[in-house]
């Protein structure tokens, strides 16, 4: 599948009851996060990410504003509790990266009264990357989502992170076909 111009590929992953329950890794310990930490360590993510919006927004307002950018469009699509934003640290303390998860705030999203989960960005830190962080990061959002009591968890990955498809598919979501995103939003003409 090729992409119209100013468009790219993402691949979408479901989460739902019946899929496998996320286990605790004992190598990552997590615990809440501080925004100005977030805002850097987001920054950081976002510079060394392969999402084509990622690289997009960092081109056009640097780590740091991409950040802020990405943090400030939350409202009014999504809403979350703030313990569920966390940190993640190894054995030793050293922060590792950060899970966001959230529900989207369309009530067109609910059912049989329960809210419909994403995980709004989650990453690891470029200095911790291959070593296997990422499926403890997703599964502790997913982990979080559930707690929440959702009634599915909905998320998508560009077509390039193989790494994050890797763990979507290890821990048992379910992938659906492939979708075009507008690499900005809104989209430019």
């Amino acid at each position: 599948m090729t992409p119209k111009p100013g468009y790219f590929i993402k691949i979408p992953f479901i989460w739902q009851p019946g899929c496998p329950a996320p286990a605790q890794h004992e190598r990552v310990r997590f615990r809440p996060l501080e925004r100005a930490w977030l805002e850097d360590a987001l920054g950081q993510v976002m510079a060394s990410s392969p999402d084509p919006s990622d690289a997009h927004a960092v081109q056009q307002m640097g780590p740091r504003g991409a950040a802020l950018d990405l943090l400030g469009a939350l409202q009014p699509y999504f809403e979350l509790a703030p313990e569920w934003w966390q940190r993640a640290e190894d054995e030793r303390g050293e922060p590792v990266g950060f899970v966001l998860p959230v529900v989207f705030a369309d009530a067109k999203r609910t059912r049989d009264g329960l809210r419909e989960g994403t995980i709004f960005h989650m990453g690891v830190l470029p200095s911790q990357r291959g070593k296997g962080y990422g499926s403890a990061l997703l599964a502790q959002a997913t982990r979080t989502l559930c707690g929440a009591g959702v009634w599915r968890i909905f998320c998508d990955t560009a077509s390039n992170n193989a790494p994050m498809i890797a763990a979507f598919r290890a821990a048992g979501y379910l992938e659906r076909a492939p979708w075009e995103r507008p690499i900005s939003w809104p989209p430019e003409s």
